[in-house]
């Protein structure tokens, strides 16, 4: 790898690893820890609503449901931010053309672009997922709660993650301004959420197709499997490992024939 690539490598990661994923870490480990410390002392009431609405039962699993949420919405936003820094705002600016007047190819722009704001999202997602399984300490006693499902289940929210992110690439290379980007990352950001507002407002939906809710309503899912959680992490690995590669050399080519203004 030439020196120049390598500098502007490095260069593209210090500005992913920047302060918007650190801040993104340490919002959602508050917000872990204020469900730790505030849902418990909720009314009786409130947990019960969310126990039925949920399908779900025990203090614990209320916890970690909740604390999937703040991995998932914090995780991806902070990517968001990064993927609109790296791709959309250059277009939106004008500068798009002038960084790419430099002797690099756009393949090797978008690698070195997209790349480190991946890994830092990753890191954001593992750091959440780490205080969800000490959060998952003291309920362990419970049916259906253990440190290493929560931990699995951490790190399947934060792979998917990546795998949506991965794939929002490809619209972001079109969109001209942040605002559309945005409205892009919130459609991605919604669709894995569909099926469990379905199962809140209209459980009916899915009488006759329990299969069906066992694979989409997340994150009540991820509780209600969490002893297989550690093992579909690994398959979820490899998954998103793939459908990441391709959907990145998708954007490659499609970025290779678009217009830079």
């Amino acid at each position: 790898m030439p020196s120049a690539l390598r500098r502007y490598r490095a260069l593209e990661a210090r500005q992913a690893f920047g302060w918007v994923p650190l801040a993104g870490l340490l919002v959602g480990l508050l917000l872990i820890g204020l469900c730790s410390l505030l849902l418990p002392r909720l009314p009786a009431s409130a947990i019960n609503l969310m126990e039925q609405v949920m399908l779900i039962h025990g203090m614990g699993a209320v916890v970690l449901v909740n604390d999937y949420l703040a991995i998932y919405f914090v995780a991806f936003f902070v990517g968001a931010a990064g993927l609109m820094r790296a791709l959309v705002e250059p277009r939106e600016e004008r500068s798009l053309e002038l960084l790419l007047s430099k002797p690099l190819s756009r393949r090797a722009f978008l690698s070195a672009r997209v790349g480190p704001v991946l890994l830092a999202v990753a890191t954001v997602g593992l750091g959440m997922t780490v205080a969800t399984g000490l959060s998952a300490v003291p309920y362990a006693a419970e049916e259906g709660v253990s440190v290493l499902g929560a931990l699995g289940a951490g790190l399947v929210l934060s792979l998917l993650v990546v795998l949506l992110l991965a794939l929002l690439v490809i619209p972001l290379l079109l969109v001209r301004d942040t605002f559309q980007g945005y409205l892009a990352a919130f459609g991605f950001w919604m669709v894995p959420m569909v099926p469990v507002a379905v199962l809140i407002y209209r459980p009916d939906v899915f009488v006759g197709n329990e299969s069906l809710r066992a694979l989409l309503a997340m994150p009540a899912n991820l509780v209600w499997f969490d002893a297989a959680m550690p093992v579909t992490s690994l398959i979820l690995l490899v998954v998103a490992i793939g459908i990441s590669w391709l959907a990145l050399g998708l954007g490659a080519r499609l970025f290779e024939r678009t217009e830079p203004r």
